[in-house]
């Protein structure tokens, strides 16, 4: 019962901070606001965003503490009471970055993927930042929200094509729209930066296997075999596509 009390509440806080937005934009503009298209682990530095023109010293200081305490609640173990610290922080400040992003882990780690997804949203509008669309893929992902998962992960490609690890996801994404082909396509950019990574090649293993490509799949694990020859995986996988080539 108080799972889904805190996610009617979640949902009613996101609604208001979208709202509060609006109200900034149409504020500092003077008209309507622009019209926007419907559309796993990085840690990377995120981009200082400033305080609305309209918040207070006292409420900018507000936030912050709202920030700390929630955060030390959560490291206290204390979640749920952390989530009612940083929903209050956004009723103040619903451009608040830092809290933003906290409450959104925070509801990854508790399975709440649609209001992690509402948040990392809106993160992403404000930062335009590859971290945060590389956690919206993730959040959609875990709703099978596949085609949307499918172009965040390719945003944060687009806006940082450096981490071998999005491609990877971005495998995994075509692999559950059982699109093969272009989850071997994402696969091999990973590759092309890891070259020795056994966990993308067994997935590259897996990606042909899956869409029909049993010698590419043998080609694929004799290789990875040269890498590590004792490979007690490996050498069964390798065992039982020969047999079934052979079948």
């Amino acid at each position: 019962m108080w799972t889904y009390l805190i996610i009617f509440f979640c949902v009613a806080v996101v609604f208001a901070i979208f709202i509060r937005r609006v109200l900034f934009v149409l504020n500092k503009k003077g008209g309507r606001p622009p019209k926007q298209d419907l559309m796993d682990d990085d840690n990377e530095d995120l981009p200082a965003i400033p305080a609305p023109e309209n918040l207070t010293k006292s409420e900018e200081a507000e936030v912050e503490d709202l920030c700390k305490k929630g955060e030390e609640l959560l490291n206290s173990g204390k979640e749920d009471e952390s989530i009612k610290v940083f929903v209050q922080a956004l009723t103040i400040n619903g451009l608040h970055v830092e809290t933003q992003q906290k409450l959104a882990v925070l509801y990854m780690k508790k399975q709440m993927f649609a209001a992690a997804s509402a948040l990392f949203k809106q993160l992403c509008e404000i930062t335009n930042d590859p971290v945060h669309y590389s956690h919206l893929g993730l959040s959609l992902y875990q709703q099978n929200s596949f085609e949307e998962a499918r172009d965040a992960y390719q945003q944060a490609i687009d806006l940082d094509p450096s981490r071998p690890q999005r491609y990877v996801s971005l495998a995994q994404v075509y692999k559950a729209m059982e699109q093969f082909q272009n989850a071997i396509i994402s696969l091999n950019k990973a590759i092309e930066m890891e070259k020795e990574n056994m966990d993308f090649l067994f997935l590259m293993v897996e990606l042909q296997a899956a869409s029909g490509n049993t010698e590419e799949a043998i080609i694929s694990l004799r290789k990875l075999l040269q890498i590590d020859p004792e490979n007690a995986e490996a050498k069964i996988l390798l065992k039982n596509l020969l047999k079934s080539l052979s079948d």
